[in-house]
């Protein structure tokens, strides 16, 4: 799914924390464009003699990871990384990669490992190692007039129904399995929203954390939110690639989640980021995804 949705307007970004004290390289500073710096509150206590781990990702895909204001990658999955390397004793240096080479930098061996809000396939189990999951968050839906009471994709019988142009779940309606009284296609997330504040439309469906992150900048609306995918679904299994021959790579990041989970960092940044504390809901997940299938 990841492909499919776009960042937010700039405007949603501003008073955001940037990446702090990491390292971010940009194909765009190569090509001579002058960025900001610009701190937040992440300042690495590892000496400079610390190991570096180059994190490929694509700075399209708000809240996961994107540019702020200053021209600089933040976002959930980069302030995770930075959290997980602080914990595990190394350093994070982000590079924005284009989407098409995103994978051939991970291949080549230029790339550690991918951090972009990428899910869980088999595919990408094949031919990677993937982390554990790191953020529960499927495929939701959102909409405003608490009257509706959706609890069911068979609710929508009668509702309009806004999605990203041409995204997986505008290809899953356009499928027939629900009848809708209209699908209605948005550049983002956000012209989708602002459609439904306006009564264009009754519903959106997105990433539930794009959703939640859309919303949280529009503290007037009253969200009401209805997750029609599982947290074991693979839309709801965010995931880290790692290069196959890193496994002691894989091992820390793992180590590192789950310790940033039990201190409590880790509810402060899902917490930042889509206005929840998803702990709770990430070790439901896990246990989910570790029972042995009968």
């Amino acid at each position: 799914m990841k492909l499919l949705y776009r960042a937010l307007p700039i405007i949603l970004s501003v008073g955001l924390f940037g990446c702090g004290n990491s390292s971010t390289q940009d194909n765009a500073n190569a090509a001579g464009a002058t960025v900001t710096e610009h701190k937040d509150s992440f300042v690495s206590k590892l000496p400079d003699s610390a190991p570096v781990i180059k994190v490929g990702t694509e700075a399209n895909y708000a809240p996961y990871e994107f540019k702020d204001e200053y021209g600089n990658v933040t976002g959930f999955d980069i302030e995770l990384m930075q959290y997980i390397g602080e914990d595990q004793g190394f350093k994070v240096e982000v590079y924005n990669d284009p989407w098409e080479g995103l994978f051939d930098n991970l291949d080549s061996k230029n790339r550690d490992m991918i951090a972009a809000g990428l899910t869980y396939s088999t595919e990408r189990a094949n031919k990677y190692l993937l982390s554990d999951a790191y953020a529960p968050l499927p495929t939701s839906l959102v909409y405003l007039d608490e009257s509706l009471n959706i609890q069911s994709l068979n609710d929508l019988s009668r509702l309009r129904v806004g999605v990203l142009s041409n995204s997986e779940p505008y290809e899953y309606f356009m499928e027939g399995n629900y009848q809708l009284g209209a699908l209605e296609q948005y550049p983002t997330t956000f012209a989708a929203v602002e459609a439904m504040a306006q009564d264009k439309v009754d519903a959106v469906v997105d990433d539930s954390g794009v959703l939640r992150y859309t919303l949280n900048d529009l503290p007037s609306l009253k969200p009401q939110y209805f997750d029609y995918e599982d947290i074991k679904a693979n839309g709801a299994r965010k995931v880290f690639l790692i290069n196959k021959n890193q496994p002691d790579l894989l091992k820390k990041v793992n180590l590192g989640l789950k310790e940033l989970r039990e201190d409590g960092t880790y509810a402060k940044l899902t917490t930042k980021w889509f206005g929840t504390d998803l702990t709770k809901a990430s070790l439901q997940q896990q246990a989910i995804l570790q029972k042995p299938q009968v």
